[in-house]
């Protein structure tokens, strides 16, 4: 069992730094292609874009991989999730479509986003086709395919936007920014069609994905909503704060400040951010991995090898974090100078390397608690960290200026942290009593 766990953790990690380098080759690729009026028109389009994907996937990935991994009869809640995913996004974008032109004047304030914003309507569908096939895999413990799907996807988004330059001039700045937008639909292709070879070669998940005309009932869709909603509540959460926190942060600031506090924002979620969160690639693939795996676990009553198991991959999650935090500590510097050619951000980097360390474990522990079904719980426990970040910046930064920010990111964080770490340590030690206790009692 430890050698199947190290070896898998080996497999994930090794596939989702090759997929790291390559997302950090296209944005480089952006970078040094886009213009700098095109790189604004690409930055505001990002904000929606991430929030469609949110509402396009509507949890159901992560919903779908728990119940795969604990039923053995999974085929009826394939088929619901594939008609709740199809009207789901029929609706979001028929809505999105209509509502382009008025989102572009009255929010962007910009009608020349317009067809900027046109290039994501193609990956409100695609992205949740993407996910919804990764997380059969992910609950069948085929973790390579979804794994090196990744990579599909950073290479197909890379060779487009390498031919689309060529023949777009630099005068053309929407152009360049609605291709930029575009990539992204092609590198879900490119995923898409990874998975699809890989289900071809699989002739057992074709077997399953072909028997659908199962007989569906009201629990079905039930289950599924019951776990999905909750967890695209906590990240429609997430998506709304970061919405939200330009506008809290200047709310209360007088122009001299607001510049400051901007400029100082900016380097926080520019510069630093990517620097603090370069873990997060294999947290977050260890996670996704975990959960499938801990719900295995659970379903047959198996609750010292699942807090085994959670033990295992926390510590490789805490032990990632911490080699990134202290080289991150010591190495700012001449990271910063080598990335960005600039050191103005090291101090701050310095001064939140320290705590992310344990953002390190986050993902881990989200992916627990939706394997319990504390999807609500978890949902709540990212509605307080945003709450007190987003109520940080709105009344420290009057008091403590450009040292609310990191503050305010810092206090978000650590509350959601350590609310999922209390909450999995209770749902894990709890199944101690209820499986030893009876058969004492029957014993006595």
């Amino acid at each position: 069992m430890k050698k199947e766990i190290l070896r898998s953790a080996a497999h994930l990690l090794l596939l989702s730094l090759l997929a790291k380098i390559l997302s950090f080759f296209v944005r480089i690729a952006c970078a040094r292609m886009l213009s700098s009026e095109a790189m604004n028109y690409y930055t505001l389009t990002m904000p929606t874009t991430v929030f469609l994907i949110t509402l396009a996937q509507m949890g159901l990935p992560n919903a779908v991989s728990k119940i795969v991994a604990s039923r053995t009869n999974p085929t009826p809640a394939l088929k619901a999730s594939l008609i709740l995913a199809l009207l789901n996004n029929l609706l979001l974008t028929l809505f999105f479509i209509l509502a382009i032109p008025l989102f572009a004047r009255f929010v962007l304030k910009q009608q020349v986003l317009i067809p900027v914003l046109r290039a994501v309507v193609p990956i409100i569908p695609l992205v949740s086709l993407s996910g919804l096939l990764k997380g059969y895999f992910m609950g069948c413990r085929q973790v390579i395919a979804p794994a090196a799907c990744q990579i599909s996807e950073e290479i197909s988004r890379l060779l487009f936007l390498w031919i689309v330059f060529c023949f777009i001039p630099a005068h053309q700045p929407v152009a360049m920014a609605q291709a930029a937008v575009f990539s992204m639909s092609v590198g879900e292709m490119g995923s898409i069609l990874h998975l699809l070879i890989a289900m071809k070669r699989k002739k057992r998940v074709l077997y399953h994905v072909s028997t659908l005309p199962s007989a569906l009932h009201r629990s079905d869709f039930s289950e599924l909503l019951n776990l999905s909603l909750p967890m695209t509540g906590s990240r429609l959460i997430g998506s709304l704060s970061n919405f939200l926190e330009p506008m809290c942060l200047v709310l209360f600031a007088g122009p001299l400040l607001q510049q400051q506090l901007i400029q100082t924002y900016s380097q926080l979620h520019g510069y630093v951010m990517p620097l603090l969160t370069l873990p997060s690639f294999a947290t977050v693939a260890l996670s996704n991995w975990l959960l499938p795996s801990f719900s295995w676990q659970l379903s047959r009553k198996c609750h010292d090898q699942a807090r085994r198991l959670f033990f295992q991959i926390g510590a490789v999650s805490l032990l990632i974090g911490a080699l990134s935090g202290m080289t991150l500590i010591f190495l700012a510097e001449p990271i910063c100078q080598l990335l960005y050619h600039q050191t103005a951000m090291t101090a701050m980097l310095k001064s939140l390397a320290l705590p992310f360390i344990l953002y390190a474990i986050q993902p881990c522990l989200t992916s627990v608690l939706h394997a319990f079904g504390c999807s609500k719980e978890a949902m709540m426990d990212t509605l307080a960290g945003s709450v007190i970040r987003l109520g940080c910046m709105t009344f420290l930064t009057v008091p403590l200026r450009t040292a609310a920010v990191p503050l305010a990111l810092v206090a978000g964080m650590l509350t959601t942290t350590l609310l999922h770490l209390g909450r999995v340590l209770h749902r894990l030690f709890q199944h101690k009593q209820p499986v030893l206790l009876p058969q004492t009692q029957k014993n006595l």
